[in-house]
């Protein structure tokens, strides 16, 4: 689904709403679900089973004529239905698509979508606050139960649930989506920086060898100076002929 138009003379904008309808869309075609599908998948976390002309109009909202307004309740309900993350209907769209996030402080041309991002994901300001939430977390004991292929409740024991761990997780997603948003595909960049660092490390048993790099440099050019006075003294002491 390609949202740029030939006849724009601005970039198309989403607002936060317009992103979770887009994703809806794109979940659609993870789960390789058709709209009744997914309405039916959603339907018990929702309360209610929404129609497929419903569900067509949600992801409509892209069009900017009628934009749903998404709560609370739905995204949980969505997230659970889908089996993702409540973040990834927050996510926007590939940066190939040229979308601008639209905010009731941002002008014509939109945000820069990092700034839902850096909502999303937090920031080095911001986590910290979550991190201070989740803490609380931490000294909570669960149970691991796991459910056989008889329907038998098997009790694996307790285990605390690491919070932080996985805000581990979303900060190094994070530091990878920045890197990508200045870099490229940075598993390439990786490739090349790993390329570079052979071909550095070459040159430094080179320097190893011969000595520092100035050092080479100077010897290159006493050489190149050295040459044609001993040019010039070898045509001084040819013997003249009579």
């Amino acid at each position: 689904m390609s949202f740029r138009l030939r006849h724009q003379k601005h970039r198309r904008t989403f607002t936060p709403n317009q992103v979770v309808a887009y994703n809806m869309w794109r979940g659609r075609l993870l789960r390789d679900w058709t709209q009744d599908e997914a309405a039916e998948a959603v339907a018990p976390y929702l309360g209610t089973r929404l129609s497929a002309a419903s569900w067509s109009a949600a992801e409509r909202s892209v069009e900017g004529v009628r934009i749903r307004e998404f709560n609370a309740d739905e995204l949980l309900a969505l997230a659970r239905g889908f089996g993702v993350p409540i973040g990834w209907f927050l996510t926007p769209p590939p940066v190939d698509e040229e979308i601008g996030l639209a905010t009731p402080d941002a002008g014509r041309e939109g945000l820069d979508p990092i700034v839902l991002l850096d909502a999303l994901l937090g920031t080095e300001e911001t986590l910290p606050y979550l991190e201070d939430v989740l803490a609380a977390y931490t000294g909570l004991t669960t149970h691991h139960v796991l459910i056989d292929p008889e329907g038998v409740a098997l009790n694996l024991g307790r285990e605390q649930p690491r919070m932080q761990d996985r805000l581990q997780s979303q900060v190094a997603l994070r530091a990878k989506l920045v890197a990508e948003q200045a870099f490229g595909d940075v598993r390439r960049a990786s490739a090349t920086l790993r390329r570079l660092a052979d071909v550095l490390d070459g040159v430094g048993e080179v320097i190893d060898e011969t000595g520092s790099p100035d050092q080479v440099a100077r010897t290159d050019t006493n050489d190149q100076e050295a040459t044609p006075k001993r040019a010039r003294r070898t045509r001084s002491e040819r013997p003249r002929e009579t």
